[in-house]
């Protein structure tokens, strides 16, 4: 599975993209990093009680982690998005 998984990236021309494009990173390492606090928080609780629940704490956290990638207040963003 891996390997038909490689293949196919490497059809898309993604596999050594990194190679040609210096600003792209050659691993997902910032990627994982950003969903570190989002399993932490669920192996706190206990995970979530129900599918709602996670799916509302998902769309919260994007929401929140975008606006602060983006140099915005996630508290702002997330009232602004009541009306």
């Amino acid at each position: 599975r891996l390997r038909a998984g490689l293949w196919k990236q490497h059809q898309r021309g993604r596999l050594l993209l990194f190679l040609e494009k210096p600003s792209l990173p050659p691993t997902n390492n910032a990627a994982e990093r950003q969903l570190r606090s989002v399993v932490l928080a669920r192996k706190v609780s206990q995970c979530s009680k129900n599918e709602r629940g996670a799916t509302t704490y998902m769309r919260i956290k994007s929401v929140t982690e975008t606006a602060r990638l983006r140099g915005h207040d996630p508290v702002d963003v997330l009232m602004a998005l009541r009306r």
